[in-house]
């Protein structure tokens, strides 16, 4: 059977399962929408190609799909930048199909034409330039090939003179075979003079097998664990070894014990410079041992005395045989005790704490939640508690911006799921475009809005760093979100008060519409503990600190 070149994109990714492809149309690509219209795959128009991406981005991490997007050459192309980088830093699976003008215009400064490959390299898992229309299978298959072994954004460019109708060719499926990774099984690793073990465990936990099988590890060892803030909703959070989220605004107690620790066991972290704070005084009595199946994440930032370049299954099934003192634990426990969050109630003025614990009690946690970036995604991280695979963010690039169109990613792969997004009146208003496409495409999603009127998370650091000139972190210009969000035939409702605001919340939480909830916070408060910048993990603002005490409190026993 031959087909047009245009139909042989559309039916590879048919082949490999695709429901939705996220785009938004252009002329370079203008054939591929020619045949997406007689197709199966349901196309998802956007109203900016960078929301295509992180729309695409929140349907990868919320189940285990491919999410494609579908974008033109040139200004198309660039506008999908951001979320690329985005699902790089957070290692998510999407495949970007993005047009190209005809290769005899290539190089030529032609008309919406650009360098794709010189942009794109550095922020990419792959990218594949098609040459000629022969290729077209073979790599759409790689590209999914490698999705199995590698997360991360793919790139494929296609001319347009290569995805016309007058280009036919065979259309024949498997192209080849998966490949298996070849796994050692014999390794044993013997840790017998450890006293001060803690595991940390990053965002490649986010995995059902993986988080079964590190919950049995920890349960069999009795050991301690934290997690970074991508590793939030990959692990059990009830258990009694787990002690926090560690990093700038982490847990003071999970901080603490990692600068005291005489053993580190990292498991599919990067342990990136928002967790190690100073990378040289980061954990200073520990031997480090890192387990991750990304090679560019291995002795990254932090040189580890021990590591491993492969899949964490094979190590976890083996044998570690901690010394684990009971002197750690009763240690553990003290700090555990001394460290306990306490912020003032106010039960006539809406603090975000507040909200957030009182959205999680009426929710029962059986949410997906997503945050945009800044002081409301530190609050959410500290006072919601998340079952598994609940917490999506942006945390390796840190995008305002992510939250709503991620959110509407995961209504698409979670269609009888209930999604709750906190953002803030900053990063809402990069993404509110699309408003239109939740309208369109009746989107419902719960959407707590802490608005402080301000920048917040950069308000907080001029306050502590830059003695109070607040340099442009006030928008005095907010829109009227009510008449915003009511143009769309969505409903809004402004909130003063932390006693309307429960009431309400409890009747509507569980309804199947789109709701703005726009909650009016005090803008005094700020997220605590923040690391003092370039110090060890155990110097932080707000919390008592340890670092004077070392002898007090004798870790070293």
């Amino acid at each position: 059977m031959k087909i047009t070149s245009s139909e042989t994109i559309i039916k590879s990714l048919l082949f490999e399962k695709i429901e939705f492809i996220f785009g938004y149309p252009g002329g370079a690509v203008l054939h591929i929408y020619d045949a997406l219209f007689f197709s199966k795959i349901k196309h998802i128009l956007v109203r900016h190609e960078q929301a295509a991406t992180h729309i695409a981005d929140g349907y990868s991490r919320s189940s285990t799909k491919i999410g494609v997007v579908l974008t033109t050459s040139g200004p198309g192309f660039t506008n999908c930048i951001t979320g690329i980088a985005t699902s790089l830093l957070d290692s998510s699976s999407i495949l970007i199909i993005c047009g190209q003008v005809n290769k005899n215009l290539i190089a030529q400064n032609s008309f919406q034409e650009i360098n794709n490959l010189g942009i794109i390299l550095p922020i990419s898992n792959q990218f594949f330039s098609i040459n000629c229309y022969y290729n077209i299978v073979y790599i759409i298959k790689n590209s999914f090939n490698i999705f199995s072994i590698k997360k991360g954004p793919i790139i494929i460019d296609f001319p347009k003179n290569l995805t016309s109708s007058i280009n036919k060719n065979r259309f024949k499926f498997p192209f080849f075979k998966n490949n298996k990774k070849l796994i050692n099984k014999n390794i044993f690793i013997y840790f017998n003079y450890s006293k001060r073990p803690i595991i940390v465990i990053g965002g490649g936990s986010v995995n059902v097998y993986v988080y079964n099988l590190i919950l049995k590890f920890i349960n069999n060892l009795k050991i301690p664990y934290v997690i970074s803030i991508m590793g939030i909703s990959g692990i059990n959070y009830r258990s009694k070894f787990f002690l926090g989220w560690i990093g700038m605004h982490g847990d003071p107690i999970a901080n603490i014990l990692i600068h005291y620790s005489d053993l580190l066991l990292c498991i599919s972290t990067r342990l990136d410079d928002r967790i190690t704070n100073s990378i040289e005084k980061f954990s200073p009595y520990s031997k480090i041992i890192h387990i991750d199946l990304n090679n560019d994440s291995i002795c990254k930032t932090i040189k580890c005395n021990i590591f491993f370049k492969n899949n964490i299954l094979n190590y976890l099934k083996n044998f570690f045989n901690f010394n684990l003192k009971k002197k750690w634990w009763k240690k553990i426990i003290f700090f555990i005790n001394f460290f306990k969050y306490n912020y003032k109630n106010d039960f006539f003025y809406c603090k975000p704490q507040q909200i957030i614990e009182l959205t999680f009690f009426l929710s029962r946690g059986k949410f997906f939640v997503t945050t945009d970036v800044g002081q409301h995604q530190m609050f959410t991280a500290k006072y919601y508690f998340f079952n598994y695979k609940k917490f999506i963010t942006s945390g390796g690039l840190g995008t305002m911006g992510f939250g709503f169109p991620c959110s509407i990613g995961i209504k698409f792969a979670n269609k009888n799921s209930k999604i709750l997004l906190f953002t803030g009146e900053g990063s809402f208003q990069m993404m509110m475009q699309e408003l239109s496409t939740c309208k369109q495409y009746n989107i419902n999603i719960f959407i707590i809005n802490l608005n402080n009127q301000s920048l917040g998370m950069v308000k907080q650091w001029q306050e502590i760093n830059y003695s109070n000139r607040y340099s442009n972190s006030y928008v005095f210009s907010l829109p009227n979100f009510k008449k915003l969000i009511n143009s769309y035939n969505f409903f809004c409702f402004n909130f003063y008060k932390i006693k309307l605001f429960y009431i309400f919340l409890k009747n509507v939480i569980f309804k199947n519409l789109f709701f703005f909830l726009n909650i009016y916070i005090d803008n005094k408060e700020n997220v605590f503990p923040i690391q003092i910048f370039n110090k060890s993990m155990n110097e932080f603002i707000h919390f008592f600190s340890l670092k004077k005490y070392d002898k007090k409190f004798n870790f070293f026993i």
